[in-house]
């Protein structure tokens, strides 16, 4: 019998509009977990209500996380970027994270998951420490790059449905984007899928985020595939 365990990532999540309105609406209709990682020096009063809501309503269904701080690009390389980084020292990444984390707490109380998702997948050493001296639990980002000895759990989004270069987007199939994580599923022991639902600009592109949650709803039903919240994760390594 053929077992999985994945989990879907929607970043930069701040503010109500139709684009965050649809990906929601399209995950709740088909019930497929979504982790939202939600910038906390940007979110929107409206935002911060309607998760706290949704999260009452259907918790099986969504985790709300900490997605940097304003997602600012600190970057002095036009190769790269990040908000956290190389260009920034120890007390100043701290200070943002702690900033963030704060405000997530303030927000959703209860209902923020303590994990960090750093902008653009960028960071060092002084974030980790950081991260680790602000005692997060979980640490995902892009592929995985650095053996994270800390505290946290390290959880990275290796597939992603938006391709980013030379300042274009361009979104996979959903065929695709399939076809990767059922690779992943064989060679992981938990596989990841990244989304940006703001990517999701036109109605082309919205059906195939539907073709997407349609599967992975089908492949939900199937026994032993699980999709998992990093809640859900993080309470199963406590009862390790």
């Amino acid at each position: 019998m053929v077992s999985a365990r994945l989990f879907i990532r929607n970043d930069d999540v701040w503010r109500m509009d139709r684009g965050f309105r649809f990906f929601f609406d399209s995950a709740i209709e088909y019930k497929i977990p979504v982790v939202h990682a939600v910038i906390p020096g940007k979110m929107e009063t409206g935002l911060i209500r309607f998760l706290c809501r949704a999260k009452e309503k259907t918790p099986h269904l969504l985790d709300i996380v900490q997605h940097g701080w304003v997602h600012m690009n600190h970057s002095v390389n036009t190769e790269s970027k990040y908000e956290f980084g190389p260009s920034r020292d120890f007390e100043a990444q701290e200070s943002d994270i702690r900033r963030g984390q704060k405000k997530m707490r303030q927000a959703f109380g209860d209902y923020f998951t303590n994990a960090f998702v750093p902008p653009y997948h960028g960071y060092d050493q002084r974030t980790l420490r950081s991260l680790h001296d602000l005692e997060f639990k979980i640490f995902s980002i892009g592929a995985r790059r650095v053996d994270v000895r800390k505290r946290f759990i390290e959880i990275p989004a290796e597939i992603s449905f938006s391709q980013y270069g030379e300042d274009k987007v361009r979104i996979q199939k959903a065929r695709d984007v399939l076809t990767s994580l059922v690779k992943s599923i064989n060679r992981c022991p938990l596989s990841g899928v990244l989304t940006h639902h703001a990517d999701f600009s036109t109605t082309a592109l919205r059906r195939e985020l539907t073709v997407f949650f349609e599967c992975i709803a089908a492949l939900k039903a199937k026994e032993g595939w699980r999709i998992l919240l990093f809640s859900e994760i993080l309470s199963r390594s406590k009862r390790a």
